[in-house]
């Protein structure tokens, strides 16, 4: 496993170590504010979460949520997001050395690396926080309509876990059309970078 270095809370706009990127590397076109352009990406996730709740709200005649529980569900979708960046940092390899943060104020986090990646490993490093909304998604619709508290508790970290991943979604989309077979990806102070 790579070298986890926990940074606590940050400044969103921190420079990092930066590993050097070699002289032919090619910097991959990302939009300026990843935030906003990553929004579309988040359509299929946010359709997907909503489908469960209407298959599972066609199964009764009732309300199927119990809103006291609500509040929970909330503080358990935000301590995932610190997760969120650490199942990114476990999939780098054991050389490489990740720091993750925080900045409560933009409630946000990251995990970088300067490490270099197959393209492969990448798709699979951005991809993997994608589990911490397909496991509350699944135990949401395999669970009971009368446990309603369990229901109400997995959906907002489903949405939350499904959604959050989609600053990722839209790299994973780029490094595919971007970045051609057998080469190496590195994050640098200035962005992702691709080179043989």
């Amino acid at each position: 496993m790579a070298k986890i270095i926990w940074e606590g809370n940050q400044d969103w706009e921190k420079d990092f170590p930066d590993g050097k990127v070699p002289e032919n590397a090619v910097k991959l076109k990302r939009p300026n504010d990843i935030l906003r352009a990553s929004l579309p990406y988040g359509i299929i996730p946010l359709l997907i979460c909503f489908a469960c709740i209407f298959y599972k709200r066609n199964m009764s005649d009732e309300f199927i949520f119990d809103l006291r529980f609500m509040p929970l569900g909330f503080v358990i979708g935000f301590l995932l997001i610190p997760i969120h960046e650490f199942l990114h940092a476990v999939c780098y390899p054991k050389n490489a050395k990740v720091y993750i943060g925080v900045c409560i104020k933009k409630v946000a986090a990251y995990a970088i690396s300067f490490y270099p990646i197959s393209k492969s490993q990448f798709i699979i490093m951005s991809l993997a926080p994608m589990l911490l909304g397909i496991m509350p998604l699944i135990v949401f619709v395999v669970c009971p309509l009368r446990w309603k508290a369990l229901l109400t508790i997995c959906v907002v970290p489903a949405f939350m876990g499904m959604i959050s991943p989609s600053p990722d979604y839209m790299d994973v989309v780029s490094v595919i059309k971007q970045v051609p077979k057998g080469a190496k990806i590195q994050a640098s102070n200035e962005g992702l970078y691709w080179f043989k």
